[in-house]
């Protein structure tokens, strides 16, 4: 009789193991879903004769790293700007995409001062009105995390060859080199990771996390 309850327990744990390891997840870095701006002259691609967009490349690829919606909305506004006063848009990015991007992190971020700075900077772009309503739709579903009020924990396991950037529910974390690995506390239910390396190639997860559990998410190149 002992060597059955033995045996069963011992069934247990391991079952109770694996279950815990289907629960993790492995990815890998896709294409960049957003082009890197930095580097690209964009007074060139509107053919202006002064530094009109001087330094908003840079601008933005900061704003989008640090996760700051209303920043990124607020630079929709001027790229609007250049293409009024230019008469087109430029070849890499348009004011609609940067916007588009100020949506996603705010709906990451399920921040509803951020959907309202985004709607407030769709006035000024047009044909923008399908954003603000999908974020809308979305927001209705914000802080619809799960039962009960708990922390979970997800673990982030960098198994590619370069540094990445860490989000988790749409807020930067900090970074992890390769073979780093990091615990990050979150609310309930689903939770929404991305990783990002300097390129710009990217991916997302959602992760559903149970209470006082840790889930697993490995980003493979």
């Amino acid at each position: 009789m002992f060597l059955r309850l033995t045996m069963l327990s011992l069934f247990l744990v391991v079952l109770s193991a694996t279950t815990r390891a289907q629960e993790g997840k492995t990815s890998r870095l896709g294409e960049p879903v957003f082009p890197k701006l930095e580097y690209v002259n964009l007074n060139e691609e509107f053919g202006f004769r002064t530094d009109v967009m001087r330094g908003f490349g840079a601008r933005v690829d900061d704003a989008r790293r640090d996760a700051d919606a209303a920043a990124v909305a607020g630079l929709a506004v001027q790229l609007q700007f250049a293409e009024k006063f230019a008469g087109r848009t430029a070849r890499t990015v348009t004011a609609m995409q940067v916007l588009r991007e100020a949506a996603r992190i705010a709906e990451e971020q399920q921040s509803a001062e951020a959907v309202d700075a985004i709607s407030l900077a769709a006035e000024q772009i047009p044909s923008s009105a399908a954003i603000v309503q999908h974020l809308r739709d979305a927001a209705q579903l914000f802080a619809q995390r799960g039962e009960g009020d708990f922390l979970g924990f997800v673990r982030i396991v960098n198994a590619c060859d370069r540094v990445l950037d860490i989000y988790v529910d749409g807020k930067y974390m900090g970074f992890l080199y390769d073979g780093e690995e990091n615990v990050f506390s979150t609310g309930n239910g689903t939770t929404h990771t991305r990783v990002t390396d300097a390129f710009g190639n990217t991916v997302s997860e959602v992760l559903y996390v149970k209470p006082d559990e840790t889930v697993s998410w490995t980003i493979e190149p």
